[in-house]
């Protein structure tokens, strides 16, 4: 054979190099793979391949690994879902609703999970409202009841008059219906549309609990001199602390799950707290609620954000389902028209 058509393991064989180290022998190797090719032709080493050309020489075998690991990556929520429409955020009975209805439109899951909760609601607040006005424990709660008005009526003074005013403003009808209409309004127009039906939907099941626990349990308003005009809706159970709770509260679920900053979402929710706190305390000194009124209210309050968290997050889950049937139907029909 000639010298110049030397095989590289034939020179290799005949000079072997030390194998001391992996540093030597690589270098061996290299060296001899050159005066091989050297010998061989005189032509110029082939240019590398594109990388058009790589993808399409491995498609064949990346492309199943390539979609499993993309099936694997979380994928970005659309902008109108919000912060805490998210699958992290969702509880079980949320999953097992959504994944229940998921044939059903988003607002379709929302609203019915949001007339089952105020239902369920309104029969617990019921069931409240009979323990305490119609119970064998009913004497001594209207008992303790009074013993309180009493002694907050002998020790009212002009600056509580005043401030206790402020309070119950806030949580008035006309009050709610500005601070949850304004934010909204600015979430629709951020196109924010589960933050949105979340304050809705709690304000809704807050309401319609509201009327229909009022108009069953028919208690009277407090004896003690009120303060403001008597509504015309009855004591038990107290409207502005519940609209209270789930208007600022909500919002404080909102904001907090749109900030980063943990300085900000701790003084969210040292503030989202104290406003309710403030117009339930203002509500019993001035009068026109029990005590007991107030404490109930804050179950109607506290369930109404819960209902409307249960319905936000089953309709997110509803919506995923959908969008994961739309896209694995398309890679279906493919499979089998590539079989056919």
């Amino acid at each position: 054979m000639a010298r110049g058509r030397t095989s590289w393991a034939a020179a290799r064989r005949s000079r072997p190099f030390p194998q001391n180290s992996a540093g030597t022998g690589m270098a061996a190797d290299l060296g001899m793979a050159a005066l091989s090719v050297r010998g061989r032709s005189r032509r110029p080493p082939p240019a590398a391949p594109s990388p058009a050309q790589v993808l399409k020489c491995r498609a064949w075998w990346s492309g199943p690994m390539l979609a499993r690991c993309l099936r694997s990556v979380p994928t970005v929520k659309d902008r109108s879902m919000g912060s805490i429409a998210t699958d992290e955020h969702a509880g079980a009975p949320s999953r097992a609703i959504g994944g229940r209805l998921r044939t059903w439109s988003p607002p379709a899951v929302a609203a019915t999970a949001a007339v089952a909760g105020s239902i369920l609601l309104t029969i617990v607040l019921v069931a409240i409202g009979f323990v305490i006005t119609r119970s064998s424990l009913s004497p001594r709660i209207v008992g303790w009841d009074g013993s309180v008005e009493r002694w907050i009526e002998l020790h009212r003074t002009a600056a509580l008059n005043r401030w206790t005013d402020v309070g119950s403003i806030l949580g008035g009808t006309g009050t709610i219906l500005v601070v949850a209409g304004t934010s909204i309004a600015v979430m629709v127009i951020r196109r924010l549309w589960y933050d949105a039906g979340l304050l809705g939907m709690a304000l809704s099941i807050e309401f319609t609990t509201f009327l229909a626990t009022t108009t069953v349990i028919d208690r009277p308003r407090p004896t003690i001199v009120p303060l403001d005009p008597i509504p015309v809706t009855s004591s038990f159970p107290s409207g502005h602390m519940g609209a209270a709770i789930a208007t600022y509260v909500g919002l404080g679920i909102v904001l907090s799950s749109h900030l980063r900053r943990a300085a900000v979402r701790v003084a969210i929710w040292v503030v989202a707290p104290v406003v309710p706190i403030y117009v339930g305390l203002s509500r019993v000194y001035r009068g026109m609620h029990h005590p007991t009124d107030v404490m109930a209210s804050v179950v109607l309050g506290v369930g109404a954000l819960c209902f409307a968290l249960l319905a936000v997050h089953a309709a997110a889950v509803a919506a995923d389902r959908r969008r994961d049937r739309r896209v694995e139907t398309p890679k279906l029909r493919e499979r089998s028209e590539v079989r056919t």
